[in-house]
């Protein structure tokens, strides 16, 4: 079972917060990288799959079918993808000992050195069926142990530590320090996070604002927006482009909807709407009190709504420009 950290990740993930996810691709990239270049056996095609992987994850979260296994449905994904790029040879394979980028810094002799470390590695790893090797990788590269590897790839605990004892008995002791060495060349870091994050960035709303200093200020000090210089302000996957409106008259929220627009047996919002930004049940509770305890304009109450098998609640604030975000959620 996962722990509850994670599923909370996996359930703000699914309601659009980049963040959450974020921390999830720190998780699980490089067991997600092992498992492609176990099938690929090249290192920018492998890096490439990954990243693929987790974008398709990101835009696909509603077809999680179990928020406790993440991991495994990613992982699945992965392999999917490797299985698509084998058909497809879109890209022309280069081997990792090639394709490995060094630090400048490191004189001919450790170039020259590290190089064949790689070629040693892989050429042995290349020998191990498939189902050795990804376990393998994703001990040494994903930093997993053998029990979340068994609850990843789906096999009894005993089926892994088998797997991972029978690795180490082909490649012997001298190549499994080589592995246990060079892994730590070949692990992701932030930079492959930060290519993941730039692809699942949304689109930001512009809003023109009659001040921006104060609009920054209250969007950060009251709404809890991450806010930076150029007025980019963000939380949980909803997020906005502030920008100074040249002339008052320039600001313009959203009027309110002709009823026409919605079924005859309801009678719309009570205000305007400006954003709509989606949670759960208990989340759109826990914002609302949030906002009030900071003395957020609450354009009105949380309100319920049968919906038959489920209940749907939501309230709505305003920023000081009259803009409403609504957020929502069923339980």
């Amino acid at each position: 079972m996962r722990n509850h950290t994670e599923i909370e990740l996996v359930r703000k993930s699914s309601y659009g917060d980049q963040e959450a996810f974020t921390k999830l691709v720190r998780k699980y990239s490089n067991v997600v990288y092992g498992v492609a270049f176990s099938v690929l056996n090249d290192f920018h095609s492998s890096q490439d799959i990954a990243q693929e992987a987790f974008v398709k994850a990101w835009y696909n979260m509603e077809q999680l079918r179990d928020i406790e296994k993440f991991g495994s449905w990613v992982i699945s994904i992965t392999r999917n993808l490797c299985t698509d790029r084998y058909r497809k040879r879109q890209l022309a394979e280069r081997p990792l000992s090639e394709a490995m980028d060094l630090p400048d810094d490191l004189s001919l002799e450790e170039r020259i050195n590290r190089k064949s470390d790689k070629q040693a590695v892989w050429k042995a790893l290349s020998v191990l069926d498939e189902k050795y090797r990804t376990t393998t990788l994703m001990y040494y590269i994903g930093g997993f142990n053998t029990r979340e590897i068994s609850q990843l790839l789906d096999v009894p605990l005993g089926t892994t530590e088998s797997r991972l004892r029978r690795s180490k008995a082909i490649l012997k002791k001298e190549l499994i320090e080589l592995v246990e060495h060079t892994a730590q060349d070949l692990k992701l870091g932030e930079d492959f996070v930060g290519k993941v994050k730039a692809r699942i960035k949304n689109a930001l709303q512009v809003r023109l604002v009659s001040d921006l200093a104060n609009a920054k200020k209250y969007y950060q000090d009251v709404l809890g927006f991450i806010v930076d210089g150029w007025g980019h302000v963000e939380r949980e996957g909803v997020g906005f482009l502030l920008q100074q409106a040249e002339k008052p008259e320039d600001v313009r929220p959203n009027a309110k909807p002709s009823k026409e627009n919605y079924p005859n047996d309801w009678p719309g919002p009570p205000t305007s709407w400006d954003t709509y930004a989606y949670s759960d049940f208990d989340g759109v509770q826990s914002l609302y009190e949030e906002f009030v305890a900071k003395g957020a304009v609450i354009a009105y109450a949380p309100q319920i709504e049968d919906m038959g098998s489920n209940k749907w609640k939501e309230f709505a604030v305003k920023d000081l420009d009259g803009y409403v975000i609504v957020f929502g959620g069923s339980n």
